[in-house]
């Protein structure tokens, strides 16, 4: 069956699973590199065990090494103070601050890679509690031991490739139906040309909106790819910022999934009797941290009465973006209130409103169209990422299917109010 945008059920659903399955595989992949990298800094954990072991029996440890190769060892009291080491005999330094000795002495056993405050060379150290002395291992952190820790690349390269060849096929699937749909459409003339534009406008946003955190994903996996010695903080913070994409993405396809649900299969969606105090409820419950984090108050003045027919996702997708909208943009310590208007004989009428920053008066009439974003306002925590830009499309097409309008305003004191008219007046 084809939808009027130009997508099955079965092909929005390869769509979505094969966008999901690409961010799985990078993810795992990165997961799998990280374990690599523990299991050779144990293997090389292990050996320097060894050589701790040989020297505290007595024994030449020297064959234990690869040619060229040299080794400090410090033999340390229980207390830290330095009892002898290979390459200064004048250290006498208590060593209790360092981390491979505070680990040591936490669980028997050491390790960390850094700077030596003697010598200025960086090392590999291990350090082993044998009950009356601490004997210390380091083996200069130098190119070979650098080789040798830095896990293959070959699991991320495989991923990305196969990111790319989904995306390829995605690509493949949106330009067949692309013409499928041209080609329906030419048997009715009234309509062609404006199902075309609004065809083409669609395929243009969706993978424009798709690229962008693709292709953002792809740029912070080729550097942690390209630049293997990437200090930890940053690998992690790369890392982060790919897994925000991928957030980013999902709420992309989900927001997608909801708008294409209303505009093509409506007979397929349930309708029921409903309280919308509970469903806010929910809402709410749902960002009570988030709100707690922007220190937001919510009130929710809906009776029990606020009772209508609908559909219990479509309605929690209404009140769900409206709230992350305010989330996203209102700024701190913005109120929002929830209260049902209703005169005699007339339809309920829900005002949504926060005390936020409000949106420019020209924006009023543009803030319900596909992809168009506030990014204008700008966010207060720059780790969070911008919206999908298709929130309040989707609560505009929701409040449409149950036969009702929406339309924003700003209030004389400011902030930003919606009124939902359950149903359209004449």
């Amino acid at each position: 069956m084809l939808m009027k945008g130009g997508y099955s059920f079965k092909q929005m659903l390869l769509i979505c699973l094969g966008a999901v399955l690409g961010i799985f595989v990078l993810l795992a992949s990165i997961y799998v590199m990280e374990l690599e990298k523990n299991s050779k800094r144990t293997i090389l954990a292990a050996r320097m065990e060894t050589i701790a072991d040989m020297y505290k029996d007595g024994q030449d440890f020297s064959a234990s090494l690869p040619s060229g190769q040299d080794v400090r060892i410090t033999l340390l009291s229980e207390d830290g103070k330095v009892l002898f080491d290979s390459i200064s005999d004048s250290l006498k330094e208590n060593h209790s601050s360092r981390p491979e000795i505070r680990d040591c002495k936490v669980s028997g056993r050491g390790w960390a890679i850094r700077k030596s405050d003697t010598d200025k060379r960086e090392y590999c150290y291990f350090a082993k509690d044998y009950g009356d002395s601490i004997v210390r291992v380091a083996l200069p952190y130098e190119l070979d031991i650098k080789h040798f820790l830095r896990p293959a690349s070959f699991y991320l390269i495989a991923s990305v490739l196969l990111l790319l060849l989904v995306l390829a096929a995605i690509g493949r699937a949106m330009l067949k139906n692309y013409r499928e749909l041209e080609l329906a459409l030419n048997k009715v003339e009234s309509e062609k040309q404006e199902n075309r534009r609004m065809k083409r406008e669609m395929t243009h946003n969706i993978a424009h909106e798709l690229k962008t955190p693709v292709s953002s994903m792809r740029g912070y996996l080729e550097a942690l790819v390209d630049c293997p010695d990437l200090d930890e903080e940053r690998r992690k913070l790369f890392i982060q910022r790919a897994y925000l994409q991928s957030l980013r993405l999902s709420d992309l396809l989900r927001d997608i999934s909801i708008v294409t649900k209303i505009e093509e299969a409506p007979e397929l969606i349930k309708v029921e009797d409903l309280s919308l105090k509970e469903i806010l409820d929910g809402v709410l419950d749902e960002f009570s941290h988030k709100l707690k984090e922007k220190e937001m108050t919510a009130v929710n003045l809906l009776g029990d009465d606020a009772r209508m027919q609908g559909n219990y996702s479509l309605i929690y997708a209404i009140f769900r973006n409206l709230v992350e909208n305010t989330c996203k943009y209102a700024g701190r310590n913005t109120v929002i209130t929830v209260r049902k208007e209703q005169e005699e004989n007339s339809p309920m009428r829900i005002i949504y409103k926060d005390s936020g920053r409000g949106v420019p008066a020209e924006m009023l009439e543009l803030i319900f169209e596909r992809f168009f974003r506030l990014d204008i306002l700008g966010s207060e925590d720059p780790r969070e990422e911008v919206g999908s830009g298709l929130g309040l499309s989707v609560v505009r097409n929701a409040v449409n299917f149950h036969g009702g309008s929406i339309s924003a305003r700003i209030p004389e004191e400011g902030g930003l109010e919606f009124i939902w008219d359950t149903k359209k007046r004449g």
